[in-house]
């Protein structure tokens, strides 16, 4: 689909690499608590006209990982947080391909409050009331990650 870069970096990418990435402006309200390791308030917003966002979630420290269809949690971990090679259509219309890495992540649960994702409403692929009933929201405080640049084209 494409991502949302809050950067004027954002020009390499666009338009040397061809990649889906498009320009928006982010901002985060968040108050971590380093005692419990988890947020006390978590809210993100996107403005951008390709894809506009807004997700408010909440955590508490004795929240439980849920992971249907999963035979376990580290299982279910592996498959929803390890690092990837990706496949993306570039903006010139042709296959591409690019590797993300980061060390294990040590991720924690949260519970959506609301969210609004305009992208995904717009392409008729999750309606604003399933955009309320994720499969699961997880939170990493921070974390490095590596985009192995430039991307391939195929």
């Amino acid at each position: 689909m494409g991502t949302t870069l809050d950067s004027w970096t954002i020009m390499v990418p666009r338009h040397v690499w061809k990649l889906p990435w498009l320009p928006g402006k982010i901002s985060f309200n968040c108050d971590f608590d380093p005692h419990s390791g988890c947020y006390r308030r978590y809210e993100m917003h996107t403005q951008a006209d390709w894809a506009p966002a807004q997700v408010e979630l909440s955590q508490q420290p004795d929240q439980e990982f849920h992971f249907q269809g999963f035979p376990d949690n580290e299982t279910a971990l592996v498959y929803l947080t390890h690092p990837l090679a990706g496949f993306y259509y570039r903006r010139n219309g042709k296959l591409g391909t690019y590797r993300v890495w980061h060390d294990r992540l040590d991720v924690r649960p949260a519970k959506l409050e609301s969210a609004q994702f305009g992208l995904l409403s717009r392409m008729e692929l999750v309606n604003e009331d399933g955009q309320q009933h994720p499969y699961s929201v997880l939170l990493q405080p921070i974390n490095e990650f590596t985009i192995y640049l430039p991307p391939t084209a195929l």
